[in-house]
């Protein structure tokens, strides 16, 4: 479970959040940007962007998310991209007829998972196709990383469904995260991630519009 150690009340119709500059500042987060991201009520709804950060700002999930092309996903601490690659076309037939050879696989791969390391290369990539899913864990699945503490032993499933891939978390301890591309729409309870800090929102009597939305700021247990 993850402790709350801070309170914030939100005062204005938006609200900033940086290291040094913003409503909420935490200037010892040397992973959170000068001015990283904001919530803000549009038409009834609570909504967080991020603005222009290099680490990103982590929504995690409440349920299934269908992923598309370019979606960054955090599993325990591995950042993983999401790509589409399409289905794969007829090959050009060589000169002399010579049939080429190739891998034996199980169907197209349509779409890709990619391990980025900390300087935005890629390491490890697992490849995505219709019919079958992906399991992903510390100790069980289809891809593993023995070496990553935060991770749930099973941790999280990318499910196939015809030519999409849907995201879920396995009752994981930490969570799965989406990296906010344009804006999310959180709710009552909604958890996000800045720099290493996690925010939960609350939303007084949990009714759009109320008079102050608070976020509570702590650290998931590994």
């Amino acid at each position: 479970m993850a402790t709350e150690v801070a309170r914030f009340e939100r005062k204005h119709a938006a609200t900033t959040i940086g290291r040094t500059e913003g409503d909420i500042c935490f200037p010892e987060d040397q992973f959170l940007s000068p001015l990283h991201s904001k919530l803000s009520w549009e038409e009834g709804r609570l909504e967080v962007r991020d603005l222009g950060s290099r680490n990103g700002t982590w929504v995690f999930l409440e349920g299934p998310y269908r992923l598309t092309d370019g979606d960054l996903i955090l599993i325990g601490s591995q950042i993983l991209r999401f790509r589409r690659l399409g289905y794969p076309g007829p090959h050009t037939a060589e000169a002399d007829a010579t049939k080429r050879m190739g891998s034996m696989v199980p169907s197209a791969d349509i779409a890709s998972l990619t391990q980025l390391r900390t300087d935005g290369s890629s390491r490890d990539v697992i490849q995505l196709s219709p019919g079958r899913d992906v399991h992903i864990g510390r100790e069980r699945g289809d891809w593993i990383f023995p070496y990553d503490p935060s991770m749930s032993a099973q941790h999280a499933t990318v499910r196939s469904e015809d030519a999409d891939f849907v995201l879920m978390d396995d009752h994981s301890r930490n969570g799965v995260a989406i990296a906010a591309r344009g804006v999310m729409t959180l709710k009552h309870g909604s958890r996000i991630m800045v720099g290493d800090k996690l925010l939960r929102v609350e939303l007084p009597g949990a009714a759009a519009g109320a008079a102050g939305a608070a976020g509570a700021a702590g650290a998931a247990e590994s």
